[in-house]
């Protein structure tokens, strides 16, 4: 490759990250972000919208008035250039969402597993809710790719190794939706919990800590972990495992066949049935919360254990990895928002003196989260990979 059109793709993807952080500019003012002349940004500016990615915008008067002269012209990022799909399975739900070229969500959808939770049954009812999508739109061949979240851990090769959650194991789910969508790029599978991760520190504190941990507590309970500002994912993936981490004694429940596992104390088919086991009737934590509501003696005993187990956990976690933050994410995550204070003092009653306390705080989405963050994945990759 000649130095001229090395030093020409570099700029042009400088300036596609310049106009997603910055907004719309001039061309002058995108000259003064990339530290070149007017005239290669004028260049610059030329081959992005020809290739469809930039478009050019009309600068209003900056008094609201009258203006005279030639009206001044801004160019963005064009919203509709492509869209990029993130779909999350859980074990109750499929969730697909769509990120527009400039990072905006755009789509949402959310439906009941229809026909089970068996991976042939999940591809078919996923890959008919993108086609549905994309049935919508005046151009489907915008959709840049498909990302999709599981409640397991994956490989590289876009197969689930083991998604304790669905009951599977060693499923080709990447191959499977392929052959289901020939028209979209399968791109990649990704663990909820990293998905929810990405999806947070796009939607937080503009400058997310570089040291953090994310858990979210569902069906099951998986976490993220952020070190350096970079995502730790382990030598083969398995990193951030935190639910199936041993906690000393039996839980109320066997998911992924491990009694004392951390999920089988805090995820949601612990808390139903240890609310079964002291007499409480509630199938869903919906009707969990309306007892905690009524002061039922049953469903607070449940909660106090809980906020004990989280607590406990937290510390474990707190004090391998140090972090400045921990948010807490998923449909069990409201257990802590009720009772914030008993699991921060049961977190600092099992650490050692001195040792110190991290910020602890609810994630700031909700159940769309990890679909999010699949879509945010593609969406930072289109940016970072070679024009």
């Amino acid at each position: 490759m000649s130095m001229p059109l090395a030093v020409r793709l570099m700029n042009e993807r400088r300036a596609l990250q310049a106009l997603l952080n910055d907004g719309a500019m001039s061309r002058a003012g995108l000259a003064r972000a990339l530290d070149v002349t007017r005239s290669t940004a004028s260049s610059i500016v030329a081959n992005l919208v020809a290739d469809g990615r930039v478009k050019e915008l009309s600068a209003p008067a900056e008094d609201g008035g009258q203006r005279t002269g030639r009206p001044g012209i801004r160019v963005a990022l064009d919203p509709d250039h492509a869209l990029f799909l993130g779909a999350d399975i859980g074990a109750q739900l499929i969730r697909l969402c769509a990120v527009d070229y400039t990072g905006a969500l755009r789509h949402g959808d959310a439906r009941p597993l229809a026909g089970g939770r068996g991976p042939d049954a999940v591809a078919d009812q996923l890959a008919r809710m993108v086609t549905d999508y994309r049935a919508t739109l005046p151009r489907p061949g915008a959709v840049a790719g498909l990302s999709v979240a599981v409640p397991g851990v994956v490989d590289a090769e876009g197969c689930v190794s083991r998604a304790p959650p669905l009951g599977w194991g060693k499923v080709p789910l990447r191959d499977a939706l392929q052959a289901r969508l020939p028209e979209v790029t399968v791109v990649r599978l990704v663990n909820d919990a990293n998905a929810f991760a990405v999806a947070e520190r796009h939607a937080g504190d503009p400058a997310p800590p570089d040291e953090a941990l994310y858990i979210l507590i569902d069906e099951g309970v998986g976490g993220c972990i952020f070190a350096g500002g970079r995502m730790v994912e382990g030598a083969g993936g398995f990193a951030g495992e935190i639910g199936h981490m041993p906690f000393g004694r039996p839980g109320h429940g066997t998911l992924a066949g491990l009694p004392e596992a951390f999920e089988n104390h805090v995820a949601r088919s612990a808390v139903l049935t240890h609310l079964a086991r002291c007499g409480g009737k509630a199938d869903t934590l919906e009707a969990l919360s309306t007892l905690l509501a009524e002061e039922d003696p049953a469903a607070r005993k449940v909660l106090e254990t809980w906020c004990a187990d989280f607590g406990r956990g937290l510390a474990v976690l707190a004090t391998l990895f140090n972090p400045s933050e921990i948010v807490v994410g998923g449909a069990v995550a409201m257990l802590f928002g009720q009772r914030r204070a008993a699991c921060l003092s049961a977190l600092g009653a099992h650490l050692m003196p001195g040792t110190p306390v991290p910020r602890v705080r609810l994630a700031t989405l909700g159940a769309e989260a990890p679909s999010v963050g699949a879509a945010r994945l593609l969406h930072e990759a289109a940016f970072a990979a070679p024009l």
